[in-house]
């Protein structure tokens, strides 16, 4: 029963954490792979993380 509900919830990250990673202005591709090599981690990542850094133009 752990591991099926372990397999669940990191399938469930991957979804989770593209869309976080598109919500806070980071690569949804690069937080996809990371979802599936990591599991609910990157989802956890991305909130401490929280978002990207967007350069201020010079005027």
């Amino acid at each position: 029963m752990g591991y099926w509900l372990f397999v669940i919830i990191a399938t469930g990250s991957i979804p989770l954490a593209g869309a976080m990673a598109r919500e806070r202005s980071r690569s949804s591709k690069t937080w996809l792979w990371a979802a599936v090599a990591v599991g609910p981690l990157a989802p956890l990542a991305l909130l401490i993380l929280g978002d990207a850094k967007i350069p201020s133009s010079a005027s």
